[in-house]
């Protein structure tokens, strides 16, 4: 590893986000640990270094011999397999930032979510919000993101959908609220919290509000597709969901997803985006940067 830059460990190194933080940093000359859940399906890099890192189970705090900062990026979702999602992301998350303050961990940046407030009702934004109080706001930093825009996650699995199915349910006519960042404007948002050393809480998204319904258009024309919407009562759609999770079928979402999307709000963040001094691309730029979203 380089001497250059500090060493960075980067939990969730295998998700959509965590690695492209690592090859991101990586490429930039900083040192990257790389925290995964079985690191012998990983090779070793230039600029990387792959540690065993499970948040439901027992790990070495040596991981942290040697990092200056830590970025959050792990979760264990919430599906039939990880009934008790919401205990271990918050438990491990507790023991991963003990273990990084007794280390000598200088700064732990946390990747929460804008599902992530009083009103959440889905696991998902409850357990973020239980775990943002963990840190430390004078010197750690918490990043509620808007919808991450990029070649994976929910973006990825809506395209696939759209591609193969056409029809679209909107959950109340897709009028929810929606805010965005490209996956490439947050890793430079990561980037300039480092080598500024910014502090705090943030709103990472464009402030600009889209309606849940426009993100679909805007995919359908990236796409190059048509798609027919097909408005759904949200009790409606959420009696199918649990009828299907009942019957065992497999579902892409589930009922969690479907209370977080029911709960979304907006956020006026002007002043969030000018301190973090990144110019953050629009939902069509957001785009356009993933060509044709067959990544």
């Amino acid at each position: 590893m380089s001497d250059e830059l500090p060493t960075v460990l980067v939990t969730g190194a295998g998700g959509f986000v965590g690695s492209q933080l690592v090859s991101f940093l990586a490429a930039r000359g900083w040192n990257v640990v790389a925290s995964v859940r079985d690191p012998r399906r990983f090779e070793t890099r230039e600029n990387v270094r792959y540690v065993a890192l499970d948040l439901g189970k027992t790990f070495d705090a040596t991981i942290f011999k040697g990092v200056d900062y830590l970025v959050h990026t792990a979760y264990v979702k919430l599906d039939r397999a990880h009934k008790d999602a919401f205990d271990v992301n918050v438990g491990g998350t507790e023991r991963l930032l003990a273990a990084a303050r007794e280390q000598g961990v200088k700064k732990s940046i946390f990747m929460s979510s804008m599902s992530a407030h009083e009103e959440a009702v889905s696991v998902y934004g409850r357990q973020k919000l239980a775990i943002e109080g963990m840190l430390d706001d004078s010197n750690d930093v918490i990043l509620r993101c808007g919808l991450i825009v990029g070649s994976g996650g929910i973006v990825q699995q809506m395209a696939k959908f759209m591609r193969t199915k056409r029809l679209v349910p909107l959950v109340d006519g897709g009028t929810q609220p929606l805010q965005i960042i490209g996956i490439h404007n947050l890793l430079q948002v990561i980037e300039q919290i480092l080598v500024r050393d910014l502090r705090g809480r943030f709103v990472v998204a464009n402030p600009e509000v889209y309606a849940y319904k426009e993100l679909y258009k805007a995919m359908g024309r990236q796409l190059g597709m048509n798609p027919i919407f097909l408005p759904v009562p949200f009790f409606v759609l959420l009696t199918a969901m649990r009828t299907i999770a009942f019957l065992r079928l497999p579902l892409a979402v589930n009922e969690d997803n479907l209370w977080g999307l029911k709960k979304l709000r907006s956020v006026d963040n002007a002043a969030d985006v000018k301190e973090l001094g990144v110019k953050l691309d629009t939902l069509h730029e957001a785009l356009t940067r993933l060509g044709a979203l067959d990544a």
